[in-house]
């Protein structure tokens, strides 16, 4: 049929087919194929899912992503967020963590960001498509911890949209000093030190373990000032992707001065900027959602979601994803996932739990997904028997499983 059709018919109906799909027209014919490979080809397909995913229509939910630990190892699937919540892909993990399992530092166009040092530093970072096999090991940054004095580091992940490329920022400090900013680009395949560019109004640490969330071209986090005698309020950090620039937000003036205890989460919801408050110690233990309506205005702030922990008859609650439909996913002392629609106090199970023991909370991730072809255009070079030869010899690789072929939980 392609024979008859005019080029432009068959390039429009290609981009709109599936990624699994599109794979399997890679060995078809060679022009399909060097047509499918093209970084053209590529970010088109990438807009069209985007902008389906985006409408969000019956036959298109968007999909999460969700990491737990079931035993020695580490489950990655994509859920419907829809209803009902089910499991439409479970993904092969194909690494091994030094540590109990990987930090994923988050999801960008079908990409994932993830590096090993949850109790243990290493320099083994990754970005990784796994609806298509394909990874790259990052090369080592230039900022090695040793067993001298104190390190902690916090990475970002995202892509410029006026460069077309992707991008990790790290910043690390050694000993509370000023942190140390390095950024590695895809299209070099090289970290650079941008300390010297960048002139930071204040020294700032982002506090551990901060999640990043990545809407409108920057990354932020929940950070602090490391002088005792400044202002202790935590404040909001931002890198801007394409400028390559810092800024700060500061959280809602009705957040300031709370207290210390409470922990602070930001997430993404309906494509704007979210802060998640959680906190057991009061009367009545709550968690609430704070939305920024318009981006970077700091008046804008307003909160959009408010619930109390007594209505669960549990002890311990930790937020992990605010849903389109405005309901709020959450994992509860038993290991479980729930979702709570915040307007008729309604629980559900989704039937996802993860093995009930000591920093559970932390083996659980939720992000939004979008399947994806970045990185297919990098070639045999790039795939994942290159990244895990490296990390791990011998360690087999798999497709992305369809549900229908799925093992049992």
């Amino acid at each position: 049929m392609a024979d008859y059709l005019p080029e432009e018919i068959v390039i429009n109906i290609l981009q709109r087919l599936p990624v699994e799909t599109l794979l399997r027209c890679t060995a078809v014919r060679k022009s399909w194929y060097s047509l499918i490979t093209t970084p053209e080809f590529i970010s088109s397909h990438l807009k069209l899912a985007a902008a389906a995913s985006a409408a969000a229509s019956n036959d298109e939910t968007p999909l999460l992503l969700i990491r737990r630990r079931i035993s020695s190892s580490e489950r990655y699937e994509l859920h419907s967020d829809g209803e009902p919540f089910t499991r439409v892909f479970k993904l092969k993990f194909p690494f091994s963590s030094t540590n109990s399992y990987f930090t994923i530092v988050g999801s960008c166009n079908g990409l994932l960001c993830i590096y090993d040092d949850r109790v243990d530093y290493t320099d083994t970072i990754i970005l990784w498509n796994p609806c298509i096999k394909k990874s790259i090991l990052l090369p080592e940054p230039n900022l090695i911890h040793n067993s001298y004095g104190g390190f902690a580091q916090s990475f970002g992940f995202g892509f410029d949209a006026i460069a077309g490329d992707y991008k990790v920022v790290r910043v690390s400090c050694v000993d509370d000093l000023n942190p140390q900013i390095e950024l590695y680009k895809l299209s070099t395949g090289a970290w650079q030190d941008i300390s010297s560019h960048l002139k930071l109004e204040r020294c700032f640490i982002i506090n551990d373990r901060s999640r990043q969330a990545y809407v409108n071209g920057a990354t932020y986090w929940i950070a602090g000032y490391p002088d005792p005698d400044s202002d202790s309020c935590d404040f909001i950090v931002l890198f801007d992707m394409s400028k390559e620039v810092f800024g700060e937000i500061k959280l809602p003036i009705e957040v300031l001065g709370t207290d210390m205890m409470i922990s602070k989460d930001l997430m993404v919801f309906d494509e704007h900027l979210a802060l998640v408050l959680c906190s057991d110690s009061g009367v009545e233990p709550t968690f609430c959602v704070w939305v920024m309506k318009e981006y970077g205005v700091e008046e804008s702030w307003c909160k959009q979601l408010v619930f109390e922990f007594h209505i669960l008859g549990a002890i311990f609650i930790r937020p992990l994803w605010v849903r389109k439909c405005g309901g709020v996913i959450a994992v509860l002392q038993d290991g479980g996932l729930y979702s709570f629609d915040l307007n008729d106090d309604e629980i559900k199970d989704l039937g996802v739990h993860c093995s009930g023991y000591e920093y559970y909370e932390h083996s659980f991730h939720v992000d939004s997904y979008i399947k994806s072809l970045v990185l297919l255009e990098r070639g045999a070079y790039f795939s994942d028997s290159v990244t895990c030869d490296q990390l791990m010899p011998n360690q087999q690789i798999y497709d992305c499983d369809s549900i229908g072929s799925r093992e049992s939980d």
